[in-house]
């Protein structure tokens, strides 16, 4: 084998490799992607760059069947064998940290995607505490999926590190779907892409290569044939030198080394043939441990053949330099090329054995399911693979690395016969089924749960039917096939029964009451209600009868009767509020508005929710009168009512009962109408309370309007970690109403911020919601979540359809403030789809929504995303919108000068003295200030022109 040469022709690259790293070492890092076609030398020019650099240098390269996070977690191990000490144990998110790395200790008992890639950034930001580091990751066109989401992820934040990623991969043969294309997609977007692009070496270079291989000049002549037939790639070059040599075929001339006899010495062809010949000096042990290596693959745990091969042949390997040994106990090929070659040299029968020996010592040791498949399929051992591959989903799925799942799920699902393994293949068919959606393969998802739903029903499995179908009519649902969701609800339904579980087939008709009931299906709508409150009777479910009955009231004012409706729904709200059934109360306060606003008109209505209220107070218990008002003050902040609801809110404020609820319902109505300085005050003022007294469904919700005005003050960090809170909170509650509207705003913020992960974990939590309780509400946020996934992987047609989607489930639940916020995105998707029109539509919808709400900062950002759009804001708007879109509050210069003063307490006669103004005058301009501001104290005010950076 030939020794390493200095690197030929690359010092521009390495000059930018260079001055990256220096900006690195001063704080700033970022990302460099390498690329090239196989053998022109991008982990040669890495490894140079990195080593030549006094940082610390974290490599792994991935290989064929990685299994998530693989790639990365073998990188953070180089950091202990660099002789440092391992992650500290209260280093921040250490056991999220251990489910990558076991070595660490006890992993944590649960964890998702966003935590564990934060847990990645706290330990590159502890690494880099110690000095600037290099993050070397080659060969990732074999990574899994996880790997390169999480660099996607940590891409902004290592420029704030002194931390240089440098991913390497090539660029010949990149499936066009491959997640390599999208990561690149992602950098450029964020402003993050910074590409080297390697090009094969031109004439000059290749003899500046070949002089360093002999040590001595070459000749134009055999400059010209070993250019010609390696066509520039220094890896063939090197290669074929060796091959030369071996076979005799160089010899000195007038002009230097040439070939020794062009006619009888033929010069190889490939890069395998180039390989072999060099290898060919070598001893038959060493040949035979060198097949066997690279059947192992292209990095090897030399523990795992060391009964497969002869040692001292090993040995052998590793002093020609064609294999390394990059750690203990782990080689790697010289060049992966080098392993390609002898693996095709390979017989079938010699890959047989090895791989069937491999999988079996690797399965023995714990190794990753992923790897010990692979070399299971590599023995041709189909029944051997399938536990492995079901097994790899299964640790994919528990890291949520739903991509690599769904790819290991079908292959496993491709190599199965259908008399084996039922057992193994439904449970494969349901990750691949829960997975696929996550990912947003609606359609593979179907076919999955369709496929699990018939077999269940073959095994005569009605529970495992019944809860496939039920999977099967969310998937659909989102697909917008209401009517096959509905199909599917109904087979739900009759499997439940059919199994004695009566408590679930009440829930599936419930759902199915309200789908007929949203497609103007009354009569049949009755029918399911009827049937829904039997089965909730027979197994004593009060609150689900009550939903029934509840749902049985808007139906039958849908029909045309609005005084029986009211009145069941008055029923089952009794019976709500009789239980404490807060979250159904709410429910039913939310049906009981539908009714109002929807067989009457305004006044009418007022009337009949005073009349409500009477009826909670006629009960004479204190308890239940306070549950009925506070409950009634979220109805009315959910339908819009704001104003209603800000009287009843004051009103418990000022008689001292219930006050941190009434301060969370408005806080969060003060948030949503830009008056962000109170909204802070009275929401961190019930998120206190509820968390002292465990009152889960103020908790939530007061933290949802924290997130919403943490980021709309900017602060998104503060909003990123509310986020995460809610989703942590929500996993260990079984409530599928209070987290819905958390979740779904969390999901866009996390999409917004390009954290994809965090997004990915709102859709899991969304997507349970939606299959097990079938509400519309969280049918739509998932639907806006799954969008929001797909605008973040670039394809934004799909993100337009899946936020249309939202838009139409969204439509029925009359919560208009949520409505907007869905609608906003829906048009500007749409329009970034190339769906103009259609976009404009949503953002006038919005708008006009918005605007008759008060929702401020939502019509300003519809006013906005139209003037992005090129188009008149007044035109289309309005000159109301205009002057909204640019978010500014028109004071006079004299108004600017007291809106100062009181800012920093004055007095108006103090102000009157100041500006040499009557105090009259003074009064005058501060009832305008407050007006304008929409404020109602002088402190207020205060805070107000604060947030809009008016007192600078």
């Amino acid at each position: 084998m030939n020794a390493p040469t200095s690197l030929v022709g690359r010092n521009a690259e390495l000059g930018r490799i260079a001055a990256a790293f220096t900006r690195a070492r001063e704080g700033s890092g970022g990302t460099i992607l390498l690329d090239g076609e196989a053998g022109i030398g991008k982990s040669r020019l890495a490894r140079e760059a990195a080593e030549s650099s006094d940082g610390s240098v974290l490599s792994a390269a991935a290989v064929d069947g990685s299994p998530p996070y693989g790639p990365i977690a073998e990188a953070l191990r180089t950091w202990t064998r660099l002789g440092h000490d391992s992650f500290p144990a209260d280093a921040p998110l250490r056991p999220h940290l251990a489910l990558l790395l076991p070595e660490l200790g006890d992993p944590a008992e649960s964890s998702d995607k966003a935590t564990i890639f934060e847990a990645v950034r706290c330990a590159l930001a502890y690494i880099s505490e110690k000095g600037p580091a290099i993050l070397l990751l080659d060969d990732l066109q074999w990574s899994d999926e996880t790997t390169l989401e999480l660099l996607a992820a940590l891409a902004p934040h290592l420029d704030e590190m002194p931390v240089l990623a440098i991913l390497a991969y090539r660029s010949d043969g990149l499936a066009r779907d491959h997640r390599l294309r999208w990561l690149r997609n992602e950098l450029r977007r964020g402003g993050l892409l910074d590409e080297i692009s390697l090009e094969p070496l031109d004439r000059d270079r290749v003899a500046g290569l070949l002089a360093g291989l002999l040590g001595e000049s070459p000749s134009p002549a055999l400059v010209a044939t070993v250019h010609d037939r390696t066509m520039g790639s220094p890896f063939f070059v090197e290669e074929l030198v060796t091959a030369l040599r071996v076979r005799g075929a160089l010899q000195g001339g007038e002009r230097g080394v040439e070939l020794a006899d062009q006619e009888d010495v033929p010069v190889p062809d490939s890069i395998r043939e180039a390989v072999l010949i060099g290898l060919s000096h070598l001893s038959d042990p060493a040949r035979e441990a060198a097949e066997i290596t690279a059947i192992a693959g292209p990095q090897v745990d030399l523990r795992a053949i060391e009964d497969l091969v002869d040692s001292e042949g090993l040995a052998e390997l590793l002093r020609a330099g064609l294999l390394e040994e990059t750690a203990p106990g782990t080689a790697t090929f010289r060049h992966a090329l080098a392993q390609e070659a002898l693996y095709a040299e390979a017989s079938w029968t010699r890959r047989r054995q090895t791989h069937r020996g491999l999988a079996e010592t690797l399965e023995s040791a714990g190794a990753p399911s992923s790897e010990v498949a692979a070399h299971w399929l590599g023995a041709g051992e189909t029944a051997r693979a399938r536990p492995a591959l079901s097994r790899a989903i299964a640790e994919s799925e528990e890291l949520h690395a739903h991509r690599d799942a769904v790819r290991a799920a079908r292959l496993a699902l491709e190599l199965w016969q259908d008399d084996e393994a039922e057992d193994l293949r439904l449970e494969t068919l349901e990750r691949y089924g829960r997975c696929a959606q996550l990912a947003g393969e609606l359609g593979e998802a179907a076919k999955a749960w369709r496929e699990a739903a018939a077999r269940w029903d073959r095994t005569g499995d009605q529970v495992g039917h019944a809860r496939a179908q039920r999977q099967l009519a969310s998937v659909l649902e989102l697909s917008g096939e209401r009517d096959s969701a509905f199909a599917a609800r109904r087979m739900a339904a009759e499997a439940f029964a059919e199994a004695g579980e009566v408590t679930e087939a009440s829930v599936v008709h419930l759902a199915m009451a309200d789908h007929r009931h949203r497609g103007a299906h009354y009569s049949e709508a009755l029918e399911l209600t009827e049937l829904a409150a039997c089965e909730a009777e027979a197994a004593g479910r009060i609150d689900i009868g009550a939903r029934a009955l509840g749902l049985r009231g808007v139906v039958e004012a849908k029909g045309g009767d609005s005084d029986r409706g009211l009145r069941s729904v008055n029923r089952a709200l009794a019976i709500a509020l009789e239980h404490e059934l807060t979250p159904v109360a709410a429910e039913l306060y939310q049906r009981m508005s539908m009714v109002l606003y929807d067989g009457a008109d305004y006044r009418q209505a007022e009337e009949a929710l005073d009349t409500a209220l009477d009826l909670c107070r006629a009960d004479g218990e204190a308890g239940t009168e306070l549950a009925c008002v506070t409950c009634l003050v979220y109805v009315l902040r959910e339908r819009g009512e704001w104003r209603r609801a800000g009287e009843l809110g004051r009103e418990l404020i000022e008689a001292g009962r219930a006050v941190w609820v009434a301060e969370g319902l408005l806080g969060a109505i003060q948030a949503f109408q830009g008056k962000l300085s109170s909204a802070r005050r009275m929401l961190t003022s019930a998120r206190a309370t509820a968390a002292s007294v465990g009152h889960y469904n103020m908790y939530m919700d007061s933290t949802t309007g924290l997130a919403h005005v943490a980021a709309a003050e900017g602060h998104d960090d503060e909003a990123t970690g509310y986020c995460r809170e809610l989703l942590g909170r929500w996993e260990k509650s079984e409530d599928h109403h209070y987290a819905v509207w958390g979740i779904r705003w969390s999901a866009s913020h996390m999409a917004r911020l390009g954290d994809r992960e965090g997004a990915n974990a709102c859709a899991e939590a969304l997507g349970r919601m939606a299959s097990e309780g079938g509400h519309a509400d969280a049918l739509a946020a998932l639907a806006q979540a799954i969008g929001e996934l797909a605008l973040l992987e670039g394809d934004e047609g799909a993100a337009a359809e899946h936020f249309s989607r939202a838009v139409e489930l969204h439509r029925s639940l009359a919560i208009p403030f949520e409505r907007v916020q869905i609608e906003l995105r829906a048009g500007s998707v749409l329009a970034a789809a190339g769906e103009r029109e259609a976009g404009l539509e949503r953002l006038y919808d919005a708008y006009r929504t918005a605007s008759k709400l008060g929702a401020r900062p939502l019509a300003a950002a519809a006013a906005r995303e139209v003037a992005d759009l090129g188009e008149s804001v007044a035109q289309r708007l309005g000159k109301r919108a205009a002057a909204a879109s640019s978010d500014e509050v028109a004071l006079t210069r004299r108004e600017l000068e007291v809106l100062r003063h009181v800012s920093v307490g004055k007095t108006n006669r103090e102000i009157a003295q100041e500006l040499f103004l009557s105090q009259r005058t003074v009064d005058m301009h501060v009832r305008n200030l407050l007006g304008k501001l929409e404020c109602r104290s002088r402190v207020e005010a205060s805070h107000r022109a604060g947030e809009l950076g008016l007192l600078n």
